[in-house]
């Protein structure tokens, strides 16, 4: 399941349901289109403004793409965030970023003020992959050269601010005064580099929140591509009475809006029959159950279509049921009338020895279509009078099914 932030977002926006406080995503940059490394994803902020020159490389899969920023070289983000906390700057925000260093050395996430002559940034990594500033303290945890990881940087200046790799807290320290550092001009740096001592850095996403996002929230993102998709652990189908009961078990669910219950048929293709709304995420078991009511005999083929609430989805494993009549029936001709052809359909419960014959009204045999040993299901059997005799009149004839001494007749009528 891809669009991992988008995700994040809308079991976010289930969240804030339950919550007094709101909050949106207001900047979303994935580094997917080499041809534009600048580009916002659509409605989430502006481009961002490049100062100097970048690459695009392979992200943390061949389906994720990123960009190199070399020495020198940054983005400036207009973030467009209204003044928070009281002051006239940004005091209240989140970022991640999803980045990769390629050598032990000192690298630069953001800076706050204005370039140049500003402060060198406001977020390092130190050669020994250390984590944060002088003022601020570094982080115990270690960064290691040719890992991806996903940085949180909460900011709620006045109150406490917060740094996590992967969803794990890795460093609070009591937030400065309100409109100090780590508050924002209209802008943010990405990588800027005032003193040009800081190296290259891969990035495959940045995302920007107005809101100091809380520990359980950060959690949610996982680590660069850690957000798991729905694991369905089981899925069947159960024969009752004419209709199929499907059931099925996810162990885990990330973002889940629900399933769309698909069924085709051997004369009929994909179609939606139903959804069962999901848990959203969950790391408990959950059971789940649709019944395909009151539908004739044949093969049927089950899906479910799981849907994340960004739209995306993915299919389960196909099913297939063999749903076999529940009495001996001969359904009437079609079409008919008719010329030269029809198609007699029949139902067999059982197995049996069955013989579909044609008469005239006289009580003469004119076709012999079915003599042969069956097993139970639904049949189809065309009489085509071409091939039986180019000579029959225009009339009333009687097809009769028998099986298991069980006998039934159906009235036709040829008209050439």
């Amino acid at each position: 399941m891809k669009n991992l932030l988008q995700r994040f977002v809308l079991l976010i926006a289930l969240f804030i349901l339950s919550s007094s406080f709101s909050y949106s995503q207001v900047g979303w940059w994935k580094f997917d289109n080499p041809n534009n490394l600048t580009a916002a994803e659509a409605g989430y902020g502006s481009d961002l403004v490049l100062t100097g020159t970048v690459s695009a490389v392979v992200g943390p899969t061949e389906a994720n793409g990123a960009v190199r920023v070399p020495v020198g070289s940054y983005f400036k983000c207009n973030h467009g965030l209204t003044p928070t906390g009281g002051g006239l700057k940004v005091n209240t925000y989140t970022l991640l970023i999803d980045f990769k260093i390629s050598a032990a050395m000192w690298h630069n996430f953001i800076q706050t003020d204005s370039l140049p002559g500003g402060s060198d940034g406001d977020f390092f990594i130190k050669p020994t992959g250390e984590m944060g500033t002088s003022g601020a303290g570094y982080s115990t945890f270690t960064a290691t050269v040719d890992t991806w990881y996903r940085l949180a940087i909460t900011i709620e200046n006045g109150v406490q601010n917060k740094s996590y790799i992967n969803g794990q807290l890795i460093k609070d320290w009591s937030a400065y005064d309100i409109d100090t550092r780590y508050a924002l001009f209209p802008w943010i740096y990405f990588f800027a580099d005032d003193d040009g001592d800081d190296g290259e850095i891969d990035v495959a996403e940045i995302a920007m929140w107005d809101h100091a996002l809380s520990a359980s929230e950060v959690l949610a993102f996982g680590s660069v591509g850690g957000i798991l998709p729905v694991e369905l652990s089981s899925f069947n189908a159960v024969q009752l009475k004419g209709s199929v009961v499907l059931n099925w078990e996810t162990a885990s669910e990330k973002n889940n809006s629900g399933f769309t219950i698909e069924r085709k048929s051997e004369i009929e293709n994909w179609k939606s029959l139903g959804f069962v709304p999901g848990y959203g995420t969950s790391t408990e078991k959950h059971n789940y159950s649709y019944t395909d009511q009151s539908i004739g005999s044949g093969k049927y083929s089950y899906r479910l279509k799981q849907m994340d609430h960004n739209g995306t989805f993915e299919y389960s494993q196909v099913i297939e049921v063999l749903l076999t009549p529940s009495e001996f029936k001969m359904y009437n001709n079609y079409p008919n009338p008719f010329n030269p052809s029809t198609v007699i359909a029949y139902d067999l419960p059982a197995d049996a020895f069955v013989t579909l014959k044609v008469y005239n009204t006289t009580g003469e045999q004119v076709a012999e279509l079915v003599n042969e040993y069956q097993v139970s299901g639904k049949y189809n059997k065309s009489f085509n009078t071409s091939s039986v005799s180019s000579s029959l009149p225009s009339g009333i004839y009687f097809a009769e099914l028998r099986a298991n001494e069980k006998v039934q007749r159906i009235k036709m009528l040829l008209l050439k």
